[in-house]
C-alpha cells in the first residue's frame, strides 16, 4: 500500500509540473521533459525593438531579451522624453499620440519577467505584472515562418494582450551550461556536508579521543549497521509498510 502512494504521488506531480515551463534564463524556460524556449535569437544585442500597431494607432515596443532604451526618431519632443519612464529600460513599452504628445508607459521591464500558462493552459506566455498598475500577457505563438512577428491581441479590462509569433517559441531541447542546474549544486552541498563530517570527525576521534584503524570514522557503530539497516527498511516497504511477525531470538527473554 505504501509503495502505489508513493506512485501516485509521483505521478501526481509529473503531471502538474510537466506543462509549466521554468524559468533558466532572461528569456529562457525549460519544460519538466528537457524542451523548452529560448528568445535570445529573436533581437540582436543592440539591435531595435519589435513594434506593433493597433488600429487606435497606440505603438508597443518589445525587447524579450534585453532592455532598451530606444525612443522612435518622429518623437522629438525633448520634454516628453526626459519625462517618459521607458527611457530608464524597458522590455515593453506602450506608446500613445495625444495630438502632438507622446505618452509612455512602461509594461515591462527585464526583470519582471514570467513564464505562465493561459487561463485554460492554451500555450505559453511572458507575463509582466506592475502591481496597481498594468499586466500585460504576451502569447508565444510557434511559427514555421524564419521571422518574428509581433502583433496586438484582443483587448481585456485592466490587461493588455500582445502575439509574439516566431520560430524560437517552438520547444526545443534545452542546452544551459550557463550556470549549474538545482540538482547540480544539491548534491555539491551533500558531497561538502559530508565530507566535512567525515573530516572533522575523524579529527576530533583521533587528537581528542585518541581512536586509532576503524575507530577514526566518526559513529562507526552506525556506519557498521547502515547496510542491515537499509535491508530492513527495503522488506518494510516490500510488506506494504507492515511489520512481519518473527520467531523470537533463541537468545532473548521471550525465548527463555
Amino acid at each position: 500500500m505504501c509503495k502505489y502512494l508513493v506512485l501516485l504521488l509521483c505521478c501526481a506531480l509529473n503531471f502538474t509540473y510537466a506543462d509549466e515551463c521554468k524559468k533558466i534564463g532572461d528569456c529562457s524556460c525549460e519544460y519538466y521533459d528537457g524542451t523548452g524556449v529560448n528568445l535570445s535569437p529573436i533581437i540582436g544585442r543592440g539591435s531595435l525593438p519589435l513594434q506593433a500597431n493597433d488600429a487606435n494607432g497606440v505603438v508597443y515596443f518589445f525587447s524579450p531579451c534585453e532592455d532598451q532604451i530606444y525612443i522612435p526618431d518622429n518623437h522629438t519632443n525633448t520634454s516628453v522624453v526626459e519625462n517618459n519612464p521607458c527611457s530608464k529600460g524597458y522590455t515593453l513599452c506602450r506608446v500613445t499620440a495625444n495630438n502632438t504628445t507622446f505618452n509612455y508607459t512602461r509594461l515591462g521591464e527585464l526583470k519582471e519577467t514570467q513564464f505562465t500558462k493561459g487561463k485554460d493552459g492554451d500555450g505559453l506566455y511572458l507575463t509582466y505584472v506592475k502591481p496597481n498598475q498594468s499586466t500585460t500577457h504576451v502569447k508565444l505563438v510557434c511559427s514555421s515562418d524564419k521571422k518574428s512577428y509581433f502583433f496586438p491581441g484582443a483587448p481585456e479590462d485592466g490587461t493588455t494582450n500582445l502575439l509574439l509569433f516566431s520560430p524560437h517559441a517552438c520547444p526545443v531541447t534545452v542546452e544551459d551550461f550557463s550556470k549549474p542546474s538545482t540538482g547540480t549544486v544539491l548534491l555539491i552541498m551533500l558531497f561538502v556536508t559530508f565530507l566535512s563530517y567525515f573530516i572533522i570527525g575523524a579529527t576530533v576521534n583521533a587528537i581528542y579521543l585518541g581512536a586509532r584503524g576503524m575507530e577514526i570514522v566518526p559513529h562507526v557503530d552506525f556506519w557498521r549497521d547502515l547496510p542491515s539497516l537499509v535491508r530492513d527498511g527495503a522488506v518494510y516497504l516490500q510488506n506494504g509498510c507492515r511489520v512481519t511477525s518473527q520467531a523470537p531470538n533463541t537468545d532473548s527473554y521471550d525465548a527463555i
